[in-house]
Formats: C-alpha cells, sequence, structure tokens
C-alpha cells in the first residue's frame, strides 16, 4: 500500500493547486470531476516545471548573470527532492501493480 503523502503535493502546492483536496473533495454536480489521469499529469507537469526552474537558474549562474547564489541552491535542491520523491511514488506503484497481478484467482 502507499503511504504518506504524495511526491508532488509539494510542487502542486507552489503552483496554486492542491492535488489532495482534487483527490479527496467528491464533486457536485456542477463540478467536474478529478480523473487519476489528470491529477498524474498535472503531477509530472509541476515535476517538468521545477526541473526547468532549476536548469534556467543554474545556466544563468553558469552564464555570470546577475542571480543570487540562494535561489539557485534552492531550486536546485527542490527539483531533487521532487524528483526522489517522484522515483519513490513510482517504485511503490510499481511494487503495488506486482503484489496485485502475483494474487489468486
Amino acid at each position: 500500500m502507499i503511504n504518506g503523502i504524495s511526491p508532488f503535493q509539494v510542487q502542486s502546492a507552489q503552483a496554486g493547486t492542491n492535488v489532495t483536496s482534487q483527490i479527496h473533495n467528491k464533486p457536485t454536480g456542477s463540478e467536474n470531476q478529478v480523473s487519476f489521469s489528470n491529477v498524474l499529469k498535472d503531477s509530472i507537469n509541476a515535476l517538468n516545471q521545477s526541473q526547468n526552474e532549476s536548469d534556467k537558474l543554474t545556466n544563468a549562474l553558469a552564464l555570470g548573470q546577475d542571480v543570487n547564489l540562494d535561489e539557485v541552491m534552492i531550486a536546485s535542491q527542490k527539483a531533487s527532492v521532487t524528483l526522489t520523491a517522484a522515483t519513490e511514488f513510482r517504485n511503490k506503484a510499481v511494487e503495488a501493480y506486482q503484489e496485485i497481478m502475483r494474487m489468486q484467482m
């Protein structure tokens, strides 16, 4: 079973969306239902955005542009943590799938 928070909640919270509330809130008649594929797609986009931001700041620093070193390091660490969490989330999902496939019918 997958435990803990989603690895993408940090990035989606920064992007202004709350994945947890999207999953747990039950839509009423006029609201659109959020599918798992949409949540996954948004999470991957947030991961990609953090990686791109880190790359942009790192390249700006390497080119000698006026960039705060603290911002570069923070963006780099956020991207690293998010990627590590996404990898762990993927590993847990694969493990869960493999466990389901081993079940007796």
